[in-house]
């Protein structure tokens, strides 16, 4: 059995904050939260009885802190590398910018009425990353990841085969960003797709995929420790 867990960073804003559009160019540490999110997320799998082989992670400063959070949590001595294809996307001109920001500048594309109030902009702006978090619908300005999509799944799948050539089980975890852990999907195959409505992954949580020597499984999505 070969098993893969992909773990999303912890919280990089604390309550009260403005909220950003967070990608590969907005480099933002942990916060107390976050840190303990992903110490928690350690010890939740130390409690399962988990011990991984190797831990990946981004270049970035709030997959690395994460990988650090966990391994204290796990308590054990494991190998932690930096992994280029795991960093999250670069969200163009939006990279950076408050999330409202975002959202209006969606709605107001969406609905050039003069009449649009600005509730109705920011609503449909939701509606717009609602289904770029489902259904990998890409936002008008973000055309340059159309590439990327494809880049990513096939890292994906090329990570898994790596793991299915090992001659023995082993045990992955990836520390990642939201944009990146749902291309992993790329892995399974029409039959056995996630186990959830969404390809969100929150804050802190984290999927677990097998490789049972046919195919690749998801058997949890999203499981907040």
């Amino acid at each position: 059995m070969k098993t893969l867990i992909i773990v999303r960073h912890g919280n990089t804003f604390n309550k009260g904050d403005t909220l950003l559009r967070v990608g590969a160019r907005t480099d933002l540490p942990l916060t107390e939260e976050g840190l303990r999110q992903c110490h928690d997320v350690g010890t939740a799998l130390k409690a399962r009885g988990v011990v991984p082989d190797e831990i990946l992670c981004a270049p970035l400063q709030r997959t690395r802190q994460s990988a650090k959070q966990i391994i204290k949590g796990l308590a054990v001595d494991v190998p932690c590398s930096v992994a280029e294809f795991l960093t999250e996307l670069d969200y163009g001109d939006d990279d950076g910018k408050p999330e409202d920001d975002v959202t209006l500048r969606l709605g107001k594309i969406a609905l050039p009425s003069p009449t649009a109030t600005v509730d109705e902009l920011r609503e449909k702006g939701k509606q717009i990353l609602k289904q770029w978090d489902n259904d990998f619908v890409l936002p008008e300005g973000w055309s340059h990841l159309r590439e990327k999509m494809d880049d990513l799944r096939t890292a994906w799948k090329d990570f898994g085969r790596t793991l299915e050539a090992h001659g023995e089980d082993r045990t992955v975890i990836a520390v990642t960003s939201n944009g990146v852990a749902r291309f992993a999907t790329a892995l399974l195959d029409a039959v056995h797709p996630i186990p959830a409505a969404s390809l969100k992954l929150g804050t802190g949580c984290f999927a677990i995929f097998e490789y049972d020597g046919t195919g690749w499984t998801c058997t949890e999505w999203n499981t907040k420790p």
